[in-house]
């Protein structure tokens, strides 16, 4: 199989040595200028945004970036590339390694360069292992200890968006495996709970693979999208609000998005940019409820201004 090598670095127009800041900060600004919401009907965007999401996915995960890192050093954007036979690459000392052809292909946007080079990591998983931590079934109850898991189940990672991840509600996804050397694929459709943690294990009873009458079960490990118009920190959540100068100076409204939905917060007069206000119990969800909301104000000009409007800044200015 030949698939074009994909340039991380230069989709997100960073250096190689670039640190997580820069990464992070690159993958905003574009993802803002390209996401869905602002480009309806625009294909171009659409795939643009995947290629932006795709990038960030590899360079902001150290063990995702170390492995392709060692594939890039010998390639260009634009050549061809071919996995080695059994798609046998192998991490550092952390000791991940993706076997072609086993296991559960991996699922979502992503193109078959990264599927090829990356295959499990963050995808499907056959087998005894697991994930650690607290087990949910639909209805609230634990799953099995790790002990006691069967080799007929099967794991896979659960991308939710932010709003998804706390309004809950029926997420459909599609999936493909390997069974006995076909590959088969399936349609499920999962009740979420509201508030579902990230990190969070929902095991689906009966859904794994099958054999002799016998029926594994589906454990989907929850992880958040990365949406750009929020940074995550814990439990909490950041966003910028723009405001105009007459509302910094004199007080005002200002509209907030949150995930699932938006509010209007007054803005004190005399606000500065940069200043914080909290929003109580907007935040991601967790064990105790939910974290909190701070919106950061940036002061903003719109981009045309009219005569009248600059004649009364120069009189601004002329009264400083």
């Amino acid at each position: 199989m030949s698939l074009k090598y994909k340039d991380y670095y230069t989709l997100l127009g960073v250096s190689r040595g670039a640190g997580e800041d820069e990464i992070k900060s690159a993958y905003r600004k574009l993802a803002m200028k390209y996401h869905p919401d602002k480009n309806p009907g625009n294909k171009e965007a659409e795939n643009k945004f995947k290629e932006i999401n795709e990038a960030y996915e590899v360079l902001s995960d150290a063990k995702k970036r170390g492995l392709y890192d060692q594939l890039g050093r010998n390639y260009r954007e634009g050549q061809e590339f071919r996995p080695p036979p059994g798609g046998g690459f192998s991490g550092g000392p952390g000791g991940f390694q993706y076997q072609g052809g086993q296991g559960f292909e991996q699922f979502g946007d992503f193109s078959e360069f990264f599927k090829s080079v990356f295959g499990n990591l963050g995808g499907f998983s056959g087998g005894q292992g697991g994930f650690g931590g607290g087990f949910q079934d639909e209805a609230g109850g634990f799953a099995p200890p790790r002990g006691r898991r069967s080799n007929l189940d099967m794991e896979a990672e659960l991308r939710l968006t932010l709003a998804e991840l706390i309004s809950g509600g029926r997420k459909d996804l599609s999936f493909s495996y390997r069974a006995g050397g076909r590959a088969e694929t399936r349609s499920i459709s999962v009740n979420l709970p509201k508030n579902i943690t990230d990190g969070a294990v929902i095991r689906l009873k009966g859904q794994g693979a099958a054999a002799q009458g016998r029926t594994g079960d589906l454990y989907l490990k929850v992880s958040v999208e990365p949406d750009p118009r929020f940074t995550v920190n814990g439990r909490d959540l950041e966003t910028r609000v723009q405001v105009y100068p007459w509302d910094a100076a004199l007080g005002g409204e200002a509209q907030v998005f949150y995930p699932g939905g938006s509010l209007k917060i007054k803005v004190p007069p005399g606000s500065r940019s940069g200043k914080r206000m909290r929003l109580p119990g907007k935040g991601l969800p967790h064990k105790g409820g939910r974290g909190d909301l701070y919106a950061i104000l940036e002061i903003t000009l719109p981009e045309k201004l009219s005569p009248e409007q600059l004649e009364l800044f120069r009189k601004l200015k002329d009264a400083a």
